[in-house]
């Protein structure tokens, strides 16, 4: 067994540096949003936080997906 065994799958999206700070932007208004309802929003920050520092792939990306 590992030492940092997570029970949660974790899933990996490979994006544009454009397409990231449009994603990182409506995490943003969504922060916004909840912060105006009184709503927790700390999940929100994490995945901000985690977009924000994720490592850039570099070379040809394969992927099943055809844009």
């Amino acid at each position: 067994m590992s030492l940092f065994s997570s029970k949660e799958k974790t899933v990996c999206i490979y994006v544009t540096d454009c397409e990231r700070r449009i994603i990182i932007y409506a995490l943003k208004k969504l922060r916004d949003e909840q912060i105006r309802e009184n709503k927790n929003y700390d999940f929100i920050e994490t995945i901000i936080a985690k977009s924000a520092k994720a490592n850039i792939m570099k070379g040809i990306r394969n992927s099943h997906e055809t844009r």
